[in-house]
């Protein structure tokens, strides 16, 4: 694209949706790359963020160029890849007909997942995953509560025109006369979808704008000819959503007489914990680093993301998704790489004396700073989980349970998980992985097999704030250090 000499370069590019700005452009993720046709003078963040190839190929930081002052062409080349992923095919009951599709969305801070369902036989259709446009301003909520309350409705015309698409594509293949849509997400997702006042959500006593189910007719939303609602599932409170009330719903929580543990490893981070009746539960904000985002060869769960490591004969190798050429480290990689460098250079601290490089063009390796932000996410997970048991005054030998949710968690390594201190060993024996909850429990919703929880159900649980409380901060300070232990 062409961009005219006193221009913002960052604001030009990202205008055209689909710019990677994890920061929102304050010069911290080094993720807004773009190809000049020119030499732009170098900043001191591009020196310290990019490569010395990439500043000889003339690739800059499109934050760093506010005022352009000669025109350039640039080319944005860390775009991020839309993946479609074909579902193996299968069935759902259809408990109570409703339309002649349904379709089930799951509405994450880094990835937007849909299933599509025949309303009629339960046949599942096929599955679409693409990254959440979102993050052009920004990686995590805040960053796009802050942008949304400037006035700006990006965040919503962003996702809003994403889905249209999809749903006119698959109106057009499938022409159905009626279609039913669900969508649950994090509070934050859902208020943006619904253009909802998000300045509740970061004002004490932090609570939802929306706080029940949302109907909006599909014909009047989306401007699409057919017949059907989009329902929208109410959240629990400010950081607790509907993805997790989907959770409870799907595993019956609410009702269960077992001591369960269910963790979520994704952006938010969300921890639900059903005992005695009783339900406890809290979020942890442990960033997208499960998800392979903020890191330097992070990935998702695509085509050649490595998603195992292990030592074979004292030599690391690697696998990667349907044995393709590697691509980048998705979250179980990332889980599997850290037990094993335990083993050799990396120190239970997390310090590491130098970068490790295991593939070449492309790049993939892993560095000090990708170690750190591992390190906060397990400590913000594993600290979170100890906060519920403290509350509920149990402890992990109590547990029937342990659910490990998240799109990659079908593919974590448990000795790896446990080894590196994010999942406790007296959990050994009965952790399981229930792979995407959200999704899974918006699909039971849509094929009435499952109950939108009550008000007073909803009301009834126990939210633990963990901001402020010296507890946790000691918690989370200690499970910075990777355990190391035998398992």
């Amino acid at each position: 694209m062409k961009v005219k000499k006193g221009s913002n370069l960052f604001e030009e590019v990202r205008s055209q949706g689909s710019l990677s700005a994890l920061c929102n452009g304050r010069g911290k993720c080094g993720k807004c790359k773009v190809q000049l046709d020119v030499e732009l003078p170098l900043t001191s963040v591009e020196a310290k963020l990019l490569s010395v190839a990439q500043i000889k190929d003339n690739i800059r930081l499109a934050c760093q160029h506010p005022i352009l002052e000669e025109e350039v062409n640039a080319a944005n080349i860390d775009q991020e890849n839309i993946v479609v992923l074909g579902l193996d095919k299968g069935h759902v009951n259809i408990h109570k007909k409703k339309s002649d599709l349904l379709c089930a969305i799951d509405l994450g801070t880094t990835t937007v997942v849909m299933v599509l369902i025949d309303g009629s036989s339960g046949e599942v259709l096929n599955q679409h995953t693409f990254t959440n446009p979102q993050r052009t301003y920004g990686a995590d909520v805040l960053s796009r509560i802050e942008v949304t309350l400037s006035h700006n409705d990006s965040c919503h015309r962003l996702i809003k025109g994403e889905i249209k698409k999809a749903i006119v594509d698959i109106v057009a293949r499938y022409q159905p006369k009626s279609m039913s849509i669900g969508i649950t997400g994090n509070t934050t997702m859902t208020h943006l979808w619904l253009n909802a006042d998000v300045k509740p959500l970061i004002q004490i006593p932090y609570r939802p704008s929306v706080a029940d189910v949302t109907y909006q007719s599909i014909r009047n939303e989306l401007e699409i000819d057919v017949d059907g609602d989009i329902t929208v599932y109410p959240p629990i409170g400010a950081y607790l959503g509907a993805d997790i009330l989907a959770a409870i719903a799907l595993f019956d929580l609410f009702d269960t007489k077992k001591n369960i543990l269910f963790v979520d490893l994704g952006t938010n981070g969300e921890i639900v914990l059903a005992c005695n009746g009783q339900l406890y539960a809290t979020s942890t904000a442990a960033g997208p680093a499960f998800e392979g985002v903020n890191m330097s060869s992070g990935c998702g769960a695509v085509d050649g993301a490595i998603d195992h490591f292990f030592n074979d004969r004292g030599e690391l190798v690697f696998t990667t998704i349907n044995e393709t050429t590697p691509v980048g480290i998705c979250g179980s990689g990332y889980i599997d790489l850290i037990s094993c460098l335990l083993e050799g250079p990396l120190e239970s601290s997390g310090y590491m004396a130098e970068e490790m490089v295991f593939y070449n063009n492309p790049k993939v390796s892993i560095t000090q700073k990708d170690i750190r932000e591992f390190q906060l996410a397990k400590a913000a997970i594993r600290s979170g989980m100890d906060m519920c048991l403290i509350r509920a005054k149990i402890t992990y030998e109590h547990l029937d349970l342990l659910m490990i949710a998240g799109g990659f968690g079908k593919h974590i390594n448990l000795d790896a998980a446990i080894h590196i201190g994010l999942i406790p060993n007296q959990c050994k024996e009965n952790t399981v992985f229930v792979g995407n909850t959200s999704l899974a429990g918006c699909v039971s919703w849509l094929t009435n097999e499952k109950e939108v929880p009550t008000k007073d159900e909803i009301s009834s649980v126990k939210v633990i704030d963990l901001a402020g409380s010296s507890q946790w901060l000691q918690l989370f300070t200690e499970h910075m250090m990777f355990e190391g232990g035998n398992v």
